[in-house]
């Protein structure tokens, strides 16, 4: 057998103990959550029940009958209903793609941060799987973990294209730009990003119809959400219809940049009579406008929410974790506190390592999502969807540190 051969069967061995290893966690985690017990769906779930009762894609939270929506972005209610409609057993069948779906992407993660970071491939995998709150929500019929999935698979069709920069490839980013939207309104900004970066070193005249075929693509895949929501709510909306309720909780004179329930009592107190009764695009551009009037006419007030919100995204906020219980909030925050030093300490290292040719993509990418974050009203699990992207950083500090220290003792 040649070496290249035993090399490549000893990475298929090291990946299959790898996802072995994970895949027990994760049966533990299940056994230990039991979240098929009392399943919650959330407003997917209603919205995937709604589909399957051929009512459409609709809710009816506010009155007593199912209504056109766009509540949600629509790749998690679509994958929920097809789960209900086809799947046997289908909260543990659909549990099992998501740990599955996940696992894969964790591999993903962990060969772009080798190549970006040159951060050691397996034990990245591992702790990108691993990491905590994205086990939880990965166990949870909710689309945080498909967001973080689809955030990972753009950076690796950003960085295929950047290799090797061609037609197909530009539309293949595309695509995934498009879907990626489809699983989070707000990754509708990660082209202005993304594109540029991507197209950084083609230097042809190639240069601005691959950016184009990128943008064209993008938007073909978003045209039948778009299309549809024009019809049905009479409004152009590429996304949901929760952008002006997040800006308007995050923006407004009470508000202190957190999405929370006392928060949302606040801004219920001072809805006009009838608010509810209003079309669901009209309720949106309502309270998107009572958030631009605001930061309009106290653009200094704006400027210090806008930034609270941004140190609230990087580190924590007072009274934080109120969705979540007290013990799990605490533990998060232990972790945190812990690794946020080790990711500043990650992308030193990355920085400086010959190997490393992108130190700065995965934070780069993370920063530039807290940018669009805090602009909003900030939320714990805002964090958790883009966080798989840090801990690559992490991993390479703790390994970083262990090697230092052997190389001294030797």
């Amino acid at each position: 057998m040649s070496s290249r051969a035993r090399h490549s069967q000893t990475a298929r061995t090291a990946r299959t103990l790898l996802l072995l290893v994970a895949a027990t966690a994760y049966l533990a985690a299940f056994l230990y959550l039991r979240p098929d017990r009392a399943p919650e769906t959330w407003e997917p779930g209603e919205i995937a029940a709604h589909l399957l009762a051929s009512e459409g894609y609709s809710l009816h939270r506010f009155t007593g009958d199912p209504e056109p929506s766009a509540n949600q972005e629509p790749l998690y209610p679509l994958l929920l209903a097809a789960f209900f409609r086809w799947a046997p057993a289908p909260y543990v069948s659909l549990l099992v793609f998501q740990v599955l779906a996940w696992l894969a992407a964790s591999i993903v993660l962990a060969r772009l941060a080798r190549r970006c970071l040159d951060a050691p491939e397996r034990a990245t995998a591992l702790a990108v799987a691993l990491w905590p709150p994205l086990v939880v929500y990965v166990l949870a019929y909710h689309p945080l973990w498909l967001r973080a999935t689809m955030l990972v698979l753009t950076l690796a069709a950003a960085l295929r294209y950047r290799d090797r920069p061609g037609a197909r490839r530009a539309i293949e980013l595309g695509a995934v730009l498009g879907l990626a939207t489809l699983a989070r309104t707000t990754f509708l900004a990660l082209p202005l990003a993304i594109v540029p970066w991507s197209l950084r070193r083609e230097r042809s005249p190639l240069f601005l119809t691959h950016g184009a075929l990128m943008l064209v693509t993008a938007a073909l895949v978003l045209s039948p959400w778009l299309v549809r929501n024009r019809i049905v709510l009479g409004a152009w909306i590429p996304g949901t219809t929760t952008s002006g309720y997040a800006l308007f909780i995050g923006n407004h004179p009470g508000a202190n940049g957190v999405m929370d329930d006392e928060a949302l009592g606040r801004i219920n107190a001072g809805l006009p009579a009838g608010f509810y009764s209003l079309p669901e695009a009209d309720r949106d551009r309502l309270l998107r406008d009572r958030a631009l009037t605001f930061l309009f006419e106290n653009p200094g007030r704006g400027a210090r929410l806008y930034l609270a919100k941004l140190f609230y995204l990087w580190t924590w906020r007072p009274g934080v974790g109120h969705e979540y219980s007290p013990g799990r909030t605490r533990a998060y925050l232990i972790l945190w506190s812990v690794t946020l030093p080790l990711i500043l300490l990650g992308w030193r290292l990355a920085s400086r390592r010959p190997g490393a040719e992108y130190p700065g993509l995965p934070l780069g990418t993370w920063a530039f999502l807290s940018l669009i974050y805090a602009a909003f009203a900030v939320n714990m699990r805002f964090r958790f969807e883009s966080e798989a992207l840090l801990v690559p950083y992490a991993v390479l500090a703790v390994t970083g540190v262990w090697r230092g220290r052997l190389a001294a003792r030797r």
